[in-house]
Formats: C-alpha cells, structure tokens, sequence
C-alpha cells in the first residue's frame, strides 16, 4: 500500500510540473496566437450603404467600412474582439451596424492588427495593449474626412473594449463610450478562456494566465483596462451579460462603483438552452445581449446616447 501511495505521488507530482511548464512556457504563446479570419460578408448584405476603407496606423493599411448615415448625430468608432473581424457573428456585428446607422449614426469600423483582412505583424494577441493605435489610427482618418467636429461614440466589444480605454488613455478623444461585456481583467479573461476552450477548471489556467501577464507583454494590475477606466471622465455605459464566462459581471460592477461617469446596464438573463446561443458551445453568454434582447439593448443605447449627444 505504501509502495503503491508513493507511485501515485510521484505520478502526480510529475503531472504537475509537467502541467506547470507547459503552462509557463508554452501556455502564454498558445492563449494569444491568431489564426486566420478573412472577412466575407458586406454591409451591403443587410442592406446598408458603405464605402472599403483602408486606415494607416503606424505604417499598416488597416481594411474598414465607412457606413454613413444621412443625417448623422455623431460617428461610431467600433473596436471589435480578440480573435474576431468588423464581422463578428457573436455580436451580430453586420445587424448591429444597421442599428446604428437607424439611430443616425455614421459608423466606421476596421479589423484590427493581426486581425480579419488586416496585415499581420507577430500574429499575436495584445488585448488592446497594442492594438489601441489602430483606434486612434481611425479618428485621425476621420478627422481627414472632415469630421472632426462630429461627436465621437467609441463602441466596442470585449477585447475592443480594453482598445478603447487604452486608446482614451494615451490620447483619443470621444464625446461617449458605450462597452459591451468588455475585457477589463486580462488575468481573469485569459483564466475563463482555458475553460471556454478546453472545459478543464479555470484555475488550471492560473499559471498560464500569471506567465502571460507577469512573464509577458500582456497588462495586468494597474495597466489593466478595468484599472486604467477608473480615472476616465468621459460618459460611459457598459452593457453587461450577468452570465458572461469571459469577460465577467463583477469587474463591471467594481468599474463602474469606482466612477461615477460610467454606468452599468446588466442584460436580461439568458437560459443555457437558449436558442440565440445554441450555437456558441461554451463562449455562451458572451457578447449575447444584442442578439437575444435586442429591443432591451437599442433601448439602452438610445437613451444613453440621447442623454450625451
């Protein structure tokens, strides 16, 4: 028995460190690379007016849509996920467009660095550390068409969220922030994307989480978008998923306690077996509040919009 005691220790010993050093080692390179991701549907496919754009940031032509409205109150900067294009279907990006513009907003969106029809640099993901240019990129753009003194709403999604508050920080300008389930602790996020994508327990993924922020290039702490929002002054709604597995409800919550500019708006929940998200395995909640109670959130965003326009 004692024999048998030692086996199953050294077993999982082993286990173990073998489980710490792919975690440390090559956990922080899996959990940011970038497939492939090409864009293959138009605005014009739900029949929305727009112009190809392309968008010079830092050297890179970034590929976009320019959406405009008719009798615009304001332009939406929308800032997509990580992993996603400007065509995202968790959203759905290409119905949400035609909201806006419905709500007499001109839109331009554009797929980030490393993401969609955009060029690649390392492949890599930043979560928003280092593709925030690109949204600064796109109100220099704006700027050049004339706009400069149209209201701008940065609107964003998860990972595009952390863009927009990275890129307020270092120097963006916008008149409002609207943040959909937004990426505000990357330690956190990075945790519940292991279990989204392996169904082990995230705490597993602590360490890989730990080597990809401490270790790595990735922010965490005070860099961390959640943090760096407590000090923004510009008018801000989140619009949060209470279910969401990654990017979750109580660091909205502790944001939007922390300032007074931001509000929080909490979906309706949403069942497991929901058909509006049958489909999205255990990215579940994620993004959904659009599509599964769309009435609920235009009727958030308009308010906040008519509130701050």
């Amino acid at each position: 028995m004692r024999r048998l005691l030692k086996v199953l220790f050294t077993i999982t010993g082993f286990t173990l460190s073998l489980w710490l050093l792919i975690s440390v080692i090559w956990g922080p390179k899996l959990a940011v690379q970038m497939s492939e991701n090409p864009v293959s549907t138009t605005p014009g496919d739900v029949g929305l007016v727009y112009e190809d754009v392309r968008v010079s940031s830092n050297g890179l032509e970034l590929e976009g849509w320019w959406m405009p409205a008719k009798k615009p109150r304001g332009v939406v900067l929308f800032a997509h996920g990580a992993g996603s294009n400007r065509t995202s279907w968790f959203l759905p990006s290409l119905e949400f467009y035609r909201t806006l513009v419905e709500l007499d907003l001109s839109v331009i969106t554009i797929d980030m660095r490393n993401h969609g029809n955009s060029p690649i640099t390392d492949g890599e993901l930043g979560m928003g550390s280092k593709e925030w240019p690109d949204l600064i990129a796109v109100s220099d753009w704006l700027d050049s068409q004339g706009y400069s003194t149209v209201p701008k709403i940065g609107i964003s999604l998860s990972m595009g969220g952390a863009t927009t508050i990275y890129a307020v920080t270092q120097g963006l300008a916008l008149d409002a922030m609207v943040l959909i389930d937004p990426l505000l602790n990357t330690t956190d996020a990075l945790m519940q994307g292991g279990w989204v994508a392996f169904g082990l327990p995230s705490t597993l993924f602590a360490p890989m989480a730990w080597a990809a922020t401490r270790l790595g290039e990735l922010p965490y702490g005070p860099l961390d978008a959640g943090q760096l929002a407590e000090s923004l002054e510009i008018p801000t709604l989140i619009i949060q998923d209470p279910t969401d597995p990654i990017t979750r409800l109580p660091f909205a919550q502790a944001l939007a306690e922390a300032n007074a500019h931001i509000g929080l708006a909490v979906a309706p929940a949403i069942a497991a077996d929901d058909a509006c998200v049958s489909n999205k395995g255990r990215w579940g909640t994620h993004v959904a509040a659009y599509k599964c109670h769309e009435a609920w959130t235009v009727g958030q965003l308009s308010a906040f919009l008519t509130q701050h326009l």
